[in-house]
């Protein structure tokens, strides 16, 4: 599976796309929820990290459990529900939801790039399929750094374009005051 920093770096991405646009000024108040929307499938990983502290092989067991179910999508439909119960009070919930749903789903879009060990790989129609039915492509071993090295490179590149241009507007932030 790629990191955490693949994900961010992804969604930062997409993003920076979206923001040469004209539709970024609406789509702005939706940046960190996309994010946070492309990292939560792997929620799991803080349940695995407690449940290999306790050394209880119950709990790994579990976390093991929930692996399957977070990368599935009623797992993005669980978890972006879940996180849309902090914005109760917003009257666009359905745009915020929609946001996580798509930034869970690219999560899992990220997720089938790697080439699992035998029998796995993602089983998007969990509950309905087991792992018999797993999805993967099959391009890049689990644990590689390619995927982070070839989204970093990305980055670098928007960066640049962005310091070329005099205008660093992903999240708002100008680095560099423009002359007129």
């Amino acid at each position: 599976m790629p990191d955490w920093l693949t994900h961010m770096g992804v969604a930062y991405i997409v993003i920076w796309s979206i923001s040469k646009t004209k539709y970024e000024a609406s789509l702005r108040k939706y940046f960190w929820l996309f994010v946070i929307g492309m990292v939560s499938p792997d929620i799991e990983r803080f349940i695995r990290l407690i449940a290999q502290g306790l050394g209880s092989q119950y709990f790994i067991n579990v976390a093991s459990s929930i692996t399957l179910i977070t990368h599935s999508i009623l797992g993005v439909v669980i978890i972006s529900l879940f996180i849309l119960s902090f914005f109760h009070h917003e009257k666009d919930i359905k745009f915020i939801f929609l946001t996580l749903f798509i930034g869970g789903m690219g999560h899992l879009l990220l997720d089938m790039i790697m080439n699992p060990w035998e029998g796995m790989g993602l089983s998007l129609f969990y509950p309905l399929t087991g792992a018999e039915f797993s999805y993967s492509f099959h391009l890049v071993w689990p644990g590689g750094f390619v995927p982070l090295i070839i989204t970093s490179c990305i980055i670098l590149g928007t960066v640049c374009v962005d310091i070329i241009q005099r205008n660093f507007s992903v999240f708002n932030f100008n680095l560099i005051k423009k002359i007129s």
